[in-house]
């Protein structure tokens, strides 16, 4: 949460119109952008988007701020697409639109629907009325887990990120966030299959090893993350936005003045990978720079040809 941002939401909580005015100018470029990118109608894209910053504001009183708020629009804007679509299946990969994933969510674990541990699923399922307190329940538990896999999951990408270990970095994020097969993955970054299966078995134990240290969190079967459901650890990367560059780090990449490793890391999580968060950043922020160029050229203009009104 950015001190800009703490800012404007203290001035919407007094019902300052202005403060909303200003939020709701800071982020609609970037959620239109994402938006078009899905929709073939702008104008569904605009009433969408709309909508988002509505149910953002209602639901503002229970905004913890745990998230940044361009994270929690986000994820509004992401569940009315999903809504808008009526359920089906949301690619956000480019890469996934070009390659045979295989397996869809499960691809990223290596596990069935099916997988975890049986017994434990079926105790569950035993009883013939499942009450309200068992929801509740199953409903904290699913909140602790996705908690504890996003814990781990950061602390991994942090460790690669400070090592500057980008190769193993964007091998686990087509593995775990584009849900790429290995084939696929050794194919794209240039090294041996048998490399990508080690470097993913590494980043499972790492998770597994730092979620069985988590208190409340049920630790996930070795060599799995079964027991966390197929599609958890994407629904996490998603939500968190784990391995998104921050705006102003796009912002330089658009420039040309990130360090080179990082430039040609940002490229390929943008273009390659094909990130629909960023590139409706990368987008918005093109739109600005495009405007404020236009806006310098005319100021340009018409400090030259003052002098003619002042006559």
């Amino acid at each position: 949460m950015t001190e800009a941002d703490r800012y404007l939401l203290e001035q919407i909580r007094r019902g300052d119109a202005d403060g909303w005015a200003a939020l709701v100018s800071r982020y609609q470029g970037r959620l239109l952008a994402f938006a078009r990118g899905r929709l073939r109608q702008p104008a569904d894209a605009e009433d969408i988007v709309q909508d988002t910053f509505f149910h953002f504001l209602k639901g503002l009183p229970a905004f913890r701020q745990d998230a940044s708020v361009e994270t929690y629009l986000f994820t509004i804007l992401r569940r009315k697409l999903v809504d808008h679509f009526r359920g089906k299946h949301m690619r956000l990969c480019s890469l996934q639109d070009v390659l045979d994933a295989g397996g869809g969510a499960g691809a990223a674990s290596g596990s069935s629907s099916t997988g975890g541990d049986a017994p434990e699923a079926a105790s569950r399922l035993a009883g013939p009325d499942l009450t309200a307190s068992w929801y509740a329940r199953r409903d904290e538990q699913a909140g602790l887990d996705k908690s504890s896999l996003a814990a781990a999951l950061g602390a991994l990408l942090d460790r690669l990120k400070e090592s500057g270990n980008l190769r193993d970095l964007r091998v686990i994020e087509m593995l775990f966030y584009g849900q790429l097969r290995n084939k696929d993955v050794a194919k794209i970054a240039g090294i041996d299959e048998k490399h990508v299966a080690l470097i993913k078995h590494r980043a499972l134990n790492e998770i597994r090893e730092h979620v069985a240290g988590r208190p409340g969190a049920a630790a996930p079967a070795p060599g799995s993350l079964a027991a966390y459901g197929d599609s958890m650890v994407t629904e996490v990367w998603e939500e968190q936005r784990l391995t998104c560059p921050k705006r102003s780090t796009i912002g330089r990449y658009l420039l040309g003045t990130l360090e080179g490793p990082w430039q040609e890391h940002v490229e390929f999580h943008v273009n390659r990978l094909g990130c629909r968060f960023c590139r409706a950043n990368l987008e918005d922020l093109q739109k600005k720079s495009a405007e404020e160029d236009s806006a310098a050229v005319r100021d340009r203009i018409l400090h030259s040809t003052i002098g003619f009104f002042k006559k």
